[in-house]
């Protein structure tokens, strides 16, 4: 049985439903909230602009690891979860499966519209978005760029590939490592993201 990523988007949105008075929601394992994208981007851009050209890598390299440690445990949350038993394992046949579940997972959280393009188990994955939340702020606040803005998806996409063909978890983070080759701040048409092993990274 393949994955049905409706079915899981269905269900994530049912559960959305219920909420605490804070306005956290308890689903999946983990404690979700609502958050605005268009605070969040002005974070991470103003935090990169402010640490200015000289520490453009360094800047880029913490939001893009921040995002890979934050989505490393959040998935691994999610992923031994009584909802994930119940709806997502059932559907699951190879190793493979679970990041198919995981993108589904992402794109209920409003993450962006997510597709796995290509999996080669253990070495690489490419994950696409179309109308990644990061770039489309990253142009309506400073215009196209000579580089890839979509920092947060950047590193979700490396915690999938940690999760799966990692070390056993929390061993595994930083496993792998991922581009974004691809990008709509800089003029492409989407959003792309090329995971491959880090240097001296190990796998299960």
């Amino acid at each position: 049985m393949a994955i049905d990523g409706s079915k899981i988007i269905h269900a994530i949105m049912e559960g959305s439903k219920i909420r605490e008075s804070k306005g956290i929601i308890p689903i999946f394992g983990v404690y979700l909230s609502l958050f605005s994208v268009e605070y969040y981007n002005r974070l991470s851009f103003s935090f990169m602009h402010k640490m200015g050209a000289p520490q453009k890598e360094t800047s880029e390299k913490l939001l893009i690891e921040a995002a890979q440690e934050c989505g490393y445990a959040t998935f691994q949350g999610i992923r031994n979860s009584w909802e994930w038993d119940q709806i997502v394992v059932p559907m699951i046949e190879t190793r493979e499966d679970q990041i198919f579940g995981f993108t589904a997972v992402a794109v209920a959280f409003g993450w962006g519209d997510l597709e796995v393009k290509k999996i080669v188990p253990g070495k690489k994955m490419i994950l696409r978005a179309n109308d990644s939340y990061e770039a489309t702020g990253y142009l309506e606040q400073y215009g196209f760029s000579d580089s890839g803005k979509c920092y947060m998806l950047r590193g979700v996409s490396g915690a999938f590939m940690d999760l799966i063909y990692g070390k056993e978890y929390p061993e595994g983070l930083f496993n792998f490592t991922a581009q974004e080759p691809l990008c709509r701040a800089k003029g492409d048409t989407y959003c792309e993201f090329l995971v491959t092993k880090s240097p001296n990274s190990c796998q299960v």
